[in-house]
């Protein structure tokens, strides 16, 4: 699997560790007193300087998601030099969509002119693009598939983080959605030349899903009646300290029990972008090289499933990836999943 083009497309707001500070502490003030303000600001500053955020980008006035998937998408094509016709497969992957069905994919394949392309839609968490990745990989080995564009469109911040505050603790469930930030991206893949290979390698502990989770209003259909706790729908929630234990130590876990031709020196190895201090820890763990980790956390934030197809865009416009490099794709995501991809760029 070769990758022709990734393209990126940010909304134009950049928002501030301090714009978030301001919107919490005013939305809460209603159901907070002063001195409990004075206590979540503290704590709220504590969390952006371990997590390393910086700033992200969300949507401004009269600024949609729509229109920035599909900016990403036309990009990618005429940067591939790809007829949209061309395309026989989208795969639309994220957490954003606007409906549960039909799959959004149909949505961008009429409005990228992706005519001759059938589509779905895959949804797995920040682990979503790699998921597709991989997908994507197996249907061009077999020559079912030709090109493939794979679509990101997580712009739903605002509709997901919460940040109206009604007791402190309530820091805990809510601050991942602080970290967020919105992207769209668009990745076109064919077939690589014989002899390359594409590598994949997936571990999932489903127990622990609801470290980190979305629910809708139906939760307590599908929730065993012991785990209920009058979660709100469509409210990003997290328990941060515990996700983030658990999942490095998999990944190191993980990693390790790799067969030994995963332990190469790789030119540059990108990996999601939760925090700047998740993605030290696993490099000092690993014993990566740092001079050769790309972190985008502080330039973009969490950029949920965008967060490896953006940061492998940034680092090519950066002259940090280059044709013939080999990459290490890291992986830690909701589910919880861990996943590395390594190819020749």
């Amino acid at each position: 699997m070769k990758i022709l083009n990734i393209s990126y497309a940010l909304p134009t707001k950049v928002v501030t560790n301090q714009d978030i500070i301001d919107s919490a502490l005013a939305k809460s003030r209603q159901h907070l007193s002063p001195e409990e303000l004075g206590t979540l600001e503290q704590r709220i500053r504590k969390y952006f300087r371990m997590s390393g955020s910086s700033i992200r980008y969300r949507r401004g006035e009269n600024e949609r998601s729509f229109d920035f998937a599909v900016k990403a998408g036309k990009q990618a094509l005429a940067k591939a030099n790809i007829d949209p016709k061309s395309v026989d497969l989208l795969i639309y992957t994220g957490v954003a969509r606007g409906w549960l069905e039909p799959a959004t994919a149909n949505l961008f394949q009429g409005e990228l002119g992706l005519t001759n392309a059938t589509c779905f839609d895959i949804l797995d968490a920040c682990a979503s693009w790699i998921r597709s990745m991989s997908v994507a990989d197996s249907f061009i080995q077999q020559g079912q598939y030709k090109t493939v564009m794979i679509l990101t469109c997580e712009l739903s911040a605002a509709e997901y983080a919460e940040t109206e505050l009604k007791r402190v603790s309530d820091l805990e469930d809510f601050f991942s959605g602080f970290t967020i930030g919105e992207a769209a991206t668009a990745t076109i893949l064919t077939a690589d030349d014989p002899g390359k290979q594409t590598t994949f390698s997936f571990k999932t502990w489903g127990e622990k899903h609801r470290l980190c989770f979305i629910p809708l209003p139906n939760l307590d259909e599908f929730t065993p009646s012991h785990l209920t706790n009058g979660y709100l729908p469509l409210r990003f929630y997290t328990r941060p300290a515990e996700l983030l234990s658990f999942t490095i130590k998999k990944l190191v876990h993980h990693f390790r029990s790799l067969e030994t031709s995963w332990n190469k020196a790789y030119d540059i190895i990108v990996g999601h972008a939760v925090s700047v201090s998740s993605t030290s820890k696993v490099s000092s763990l690993l014993g990566f090289d740092v001079s050769r980790v790309f972190e985008t956390h502080s330039l973009f934030g969490n950029t949920v499933s965008c967060s490896l197809p953006l940061g492998l865009a940034a680092a090519e416009e950066m002259g940090k990836l280059k044709r013939g490099m080999e990459v290490l794709l890291v992986m830690g995501s909701a589910g919880v999943t861990t996943a590395f991809c390594h190819f020749e760029y």
